[in-house]
């Protein structure tokens, strides 16, 4: 397979829509449309208390809620990943990041864009205030139990969206023994 021209149809805010014209080795031309956006941050918090913090958050592109870990585009001049995490995860939950290890990177959707996502986890989160995002994000913060996390889950599966990342973040953390 290869690319051979790039055009960016759409260029806005946070995002830009390409057409790639690729080959393959077959000989066969063609057009995909993508998504070109920014890396974003993933971040698993849990309290001192062993419970983890998700956000019940509207997704107006799924015109829906849905239940998240914290997370944020790195979409900041100067700031690197780990700052985007700790603020992030202060802007929307009101919780405070002590100490946040990276864990793990993989591409979001690679079917249809190019961003990375990075994820980082924080033990020992401490709640320190105002919570809720940009005007923009209407934010729920949910404290879950760890240990009855994978039940909540399954259960609002019924009732609204549950971004799968959750359940590979946990798979993630438990391999390496983080949690």
């Amino acid at each position: 397979m290869k690319i051979l021209k790039k055009k960016v149809i759409y260029k806005g805010k946070y995002l830009r829509a390409v057409e790639k014209e690729y080959l393959t080795k077959t000989g066969k031309r063609g057009i995909w449309e993508c998504i070109e956006r920014p890396a974003g941050v993933l971040i698993f918090p849990l309290t001192k208390n062993k419970e983890v913090i998700l956000e019940k958050i509207f997704r107006i592109p799924i015109n829906s809620y849905s239940i998240e870990l914290p997370a944020g585009a790195l979409d900041r001049k100067n700031e690197n990943p780990k700052e985007t995490a700790k603020r992030e995860l202060l802007e929307e939950t009101g919780y405070l990041a002590k100490k946040l290890i990276p864990v793990f990177k993989w591409q979001l959707s690679p079917w249809v864009a190019s961003s990375l996502g990075i994820l980082f986890f924080a033990p020992d989160v401490e709640f320190v205030g105002k919570k809720g995002g940009e005007d923009v994000e209407e934010i729920e913060v949910i404290k879950v139990p760890l240990k009855n996390l994978e039940k909540f889950l399954l259960e609002n599966l019924k009732k609204t969206k549950v971004e799968i990342s959750i359940f590979g973040a946990l798979a993630i953390l438990r391999e390496k023994r983080l949690i």
